[in-house]
């Protein structure tokens, strides 16, 4: 449900909505009084008035498995005094096996409809299942998560570079059905960026295709007036407007989406629609300021209203450039653990991600990485063996290297076809292309070929490039996994003495 939620795959609207509440908001949590406080002063051997000040009995987030507490600590040093309190339900070990035969059941429902590729759903359920199975480990989590922590705080990863934090354990307050760590403020990064989005006129709660649609309409529409120099136009209406309309004193035509869309493909229809928004955005601030330089008397009742709606343009406008430095920032980071730590979050969904309000007055550009119970180690050899089949991707290499990487990785297929797995190599890691969009591409492509075995190091590593690659879609931005990940996966081949070539 994760997963699909921020899929570029044209998922019906109704069921997107609902997988989203899958991010951090499973529904049935606990009862604090009757279940959660019991279970965590059993497990502390304490009251927990002796050890908090205070625990939210809501929780701030729930999983299948457990809930998550807000609490502050009666004995602290000042600075972590807040923390986040993560508990294990008492029948989470009977409950996971069940939700891993709910999760098979609907994705064979989701082929059956062509939701989802069969190869896709296939390659990658048995190492959901292991890792869905190991999120029960919490003392392997808390490991996981001291262990990210302290390579966050080397100066030579990306972390500090990219203003990405991650929560720091509270060792003496963890046990094997429990995890304490430091609380980091804020929403999730998508809450904020729809919310900022949404500011700008732009519709994110809609697939790809629907937004590439749009614009198209948009570009085709005759009430739109040609685009023009802005100011010029405010200027000349308020000379001559002396009603009160509320009709905006320009527009913009995004004539270019249609025509870029049609040749170029979806990366610039998404480019075009967030520039021109931008351009009208910045525009608006220009109009405002002529707007207020003007004597009062020449500036109608409408235009003043209008301007002060539009007061906000010029930060609006900023806004757009903060959701590609989050996504520059998370793939940064991810690809990072991939190929220098060999310790990665399978799991950065959309609600393990959040914005760190520092300062409301200001959107902010600093995230927090939470939930590390879908952790994957990769050997140094299996690092090389990643690395080279997206370099092999990101050089568009020929098919037949492209299919070479796939086969030292371990990978068969039905009849081992070349040009498959070239074309799936490029569907996991390039940029995302129009046909894509289409159930038709994917069918012939699985009619073609199919995969028989799929190695478990490529599943999550997979599984985590589909899921920032979608939340980055569902913010209007196409990125290609291996042009993002390239220079850490050459990193990887000359730290093991081998050329990429």
């Amino acid at each position: 449900g994760q997963v699909l939620s921020v899929t570029a795959l044209p998922l019906p609207d109704p069921y997107r909505v609902v997988f989203r509440t899958l991010q951090s908001d499973v529904p049935g949590w606990e009862p604090f009084d009757d279940v959660i406080q019991p279970m965590l002063e059993k497990e502390f051997g304490k009251p927990l008035s002796e050890i908090f000040d205070y625990v939210n009995p809501i929780p701030c987030g729930a999983a299948s498995i457990g809930q998550a507490h807000e609490a502050r600590l009666k004995q602290n040093d000042g600075e972590h005094d807040k923390v986040i309190i993560k508990v294990q339900y008492p029948d989470a070990a009977w409950k996971v096996p069940a939700d891993i035969q709910c999760v098979g059941d609907f994705l064979k429902v989701c082929v059956w409809f062509g939701a989802v590729d069969e190869s896709a759903a296939t390659m990658s359920f048995d190492e959901f299942s292991r890792q869905f199975l190991a999120e029960l480990d919490y003392e392997k989590e808390r490991s996981n998560l001291q262990q990210i922590y302290e390579s966050s705080l080397d100066p030579t990863a990306p972390y500090m570079k990219r203003n990405v934090v991650v929560p720091k354990v509270v060792e003496d307050l963890c046990t094997k059905k429990i995890i304490t760590m430091t609380y980091l403020p804020g929403p999730k990064v998508e809450d904020e960026a729809r919310r900022q989005l949404a500011l700008l006129g732009i519709d994110t709660t809609k697939g790809i295709g629907s937004i590439v649609r749009d614009a198209a309409k948009d570009a085709s529409n005759p009430d739109e007036p040609e685009s023009g120099e802005l100011v010029r136009r405010v200027t000349k209406r308020m000379e001559t407007t002396n009603s009160g309309r509320s009709r905006s004193p320009f527009s913009w035509k995004l004539t270019a989406s249609k025509i870029v869309g049609q040749v170029l493909g979806v990366d610039s229809i998404l480019w075009a629609v967030r520039f021109a928004r931008r351009l009208v955005l910045w525009s608006q601030a220009a109009a405002v300021f002529s707007i207020q330089t003007l004597p009062s008397r020449i500036v109608s009742p409408g235009l003043n209203s209008w301007a002060d709606t539009h007061r906000s343009a010029s930060e609006q406008a900023a806004r757009l450039s903060l959701t590609k430095e989050w996504m520059d920032a998370l793939f940064d980071v991810h690809g990072h653990q991939i190929f220098n730590l060999g310790l990665f979050n399978a799991d950065p969904h959309p609600g393990n991600i959040l914005v760190i309000n520092e300062n409301d007055a200001r959107p902010s550009t600093k995230l927090g990485l939470i939930d590390f119970g879908q952790c994957k180690r990769l050997t140094p050899q299996e690092q090389v063996k990643v690395a080279r089949l997206l370099l092999s991707v990101a050089h568009n290499e020929s098919d037949l290297a492209v299919a070479s990487a796939f086969r030292d990785m371990g990978i068969t297929t039905k009849n081992d076809s070349t040009e498959f797995l070239a074309k799936f190599g490029r569907l996991m890691f390039g940029p995302l292309k129009p046909e894509h969009l289409n159930h038709s591409w994917h069918r012939t492509l699985h009619e073609q070929d199919r995969v028989s075995y799929f190695p478990k190091e490529l599943s999550m590593v997979y599984r985590t490039s589909l899921l920032l690659r979608g939340l980055a879609v569902s913010l209007q931005l196409n990125y290609s996994i291996s042009d993002q990940w390239k220079h850490h996966a050459q990193e990887t081949m000359e730290r093991n003495n081998i050329s990429s070539s």
